[in-house]
């Protein structure tokens, strides 16, 4: 990309001319997602009647010079300093979008670290968005299935088959004893109906040590720290939580966890390493269930999406993962754990060069979060 003068707005406070009030249609301040470090955004487009449902954290494509590229909305406003008939309108809107308090962070990560925007940005989007805004790569796998409507007795014998498998539930129709041809010919007559569904990639299951599913008893420190969490979610505060390997922090992570989900809000758990990751989840997992999703570099696209999409619906309320999972899109987030926060891991090497552990204090507060940060090296000066 070149540079800001290829494009086909003005950046807000680049004109000597007053402000222009727009009443509709309003202006959506888009971040392009490019490499170029020149770049000076965000830039004013103009939002049609058919994109009044754009927000904060839409991912728009739009005209950028002689190009199209993918922008995130970094804020929404009425008033512009650029003569509305100079503004370019979005040429689309992406289904997928990042969540809102996501897009603040990410501005406040390319201040912090010295980085562009558009890098930053780059963390907080779905998986399968190309890091220079190419199209997202990846969608929903889907599958065709079957589902008995009704039955009757005039049928074919592998028709028969059919409906008594049926009858016991919907079923894929690739496990079914006819072809797509036969199927639809009994669809047509009203005995079954087809439907395409999403199918779930999950993370391949890598059970790691003895996961309780009834909570054991608690020790006498363990409640206090328990106790202290549960108090700071009416105050939301930063703490630290010492013990070393094997004294069960884990437990008052579960523990506080759950306190999170009795107040109907989610939660972060930080690992310092993917390796480390099966064991949490498999605690995780045996006493939460699917609403456990895990975030980590080495899922496959098609996995990373769908354990994504589930965080940004509300189907799963907890996410647990390497430094990267700080950027999961938990909703009404409550609770966030930095386990083992003295290791070195968190800190990311690309660019923005980013502290998670940092970058979890930071949302955290935006969120009105609890921070509990657990250490085994710690020591009261």
């Amino acid at each position: 990309m070149g540079d800001a003068r290829d494009a086909p707005l003005m950046r807000p406070g680049a004109s000597a001319r007053r402000p222009t009030v727009l009443a509709v249609p309003s202006i959506a301040k888009v971040e392009p997602l490019t490499s170029a470090r020149a770049l000076r955004g965000p830039f004013d487009y103009r939002l049609p009647e058919t994109l009044q449902r754009v927000g904060v954290g839409s991912l728009l494509v739009v005209p950028f010079g002689r190009r199209r590229v993918l922008g995130v909305v970094v804020e929404l406003a009425d008033r512009t300093e650029i003569d509305p008939d100079r503004l370019a309108a979005p040429l689309e809107a992406l289904e997928q979008g990042v969540p809102a308090d996501l897009v603040r962070l990410a501005m406040w990560m390319a201040r912090t670290y010295c980085s562009t925007p558009a890098r930053a940005l780059g963390l907080v989007l779905p998986p399968g968005v190309g890091p220079r805004g190419e199209r997202p790569r990846v969608r929903s796998k889907q599958r065709l299935v079957a589902t008995l409507v009704r039955d009757e007795g005039d049928v074919t014998p592998k028709q028969r088959a059919v409906l008594d498998a049926l009858a016991g539930g919907p079923i894929a129709a690739a496990e079914l004893p006819l072809d797509h041809g036969g199927l639809r010919r009994l669809a047509a007559r009203g005995l079954i109906a087809l439907e395409r569904r999403d199918v779930r990639r999950r993370p391949p299951s890598a059970a790691v040590g003895v996961a309780e599913v009834t909570p054991p008893a608690m020790t006498l420190a363990q409640e206090a720290a328990v106790a202290r969490i549960e108090r700071a979610f009416d105050e939301p505060s930063q703490l630290l939580l010492h013990g070393v390997t094997g004294s069960g922090k884990t437990e008052v992570y579960l523990r506080a966890a759950a306190a999170a989900l009795r107040r109907d809000r989610g939660a972060i758990v930080l690992v310092p390493e993917i390796a480390l990751t099966p064991q949490t989840v498999t605690r995780f997992q045996a006493r939460f269930g699917d609403t456990v999703a895990v975030l980590h570099s080495q899922l496959s696209d098609g996995e990373r999406y769908d354990e994504w999409r589930r965080l940004r619906a509300g189907e799963a309320r907890i996410c647990v993962g390497p430094r990267s999972a700080v950027f999961a899109p938990v909703g009404d987030l409550g609770l966030v754990v930095v386990d083992e926060e003295h290791d070195a891991s968190y800190k990311h090497e690309g660019d923005p060069r980013y502290d998670a552990r940092a970058v979890a204090s930071r949302r955290a507060g935006q969120a009105g979060a609890v921070l509990v940060a657990g250490s085994a090296t710690w020591r009261a000066s």
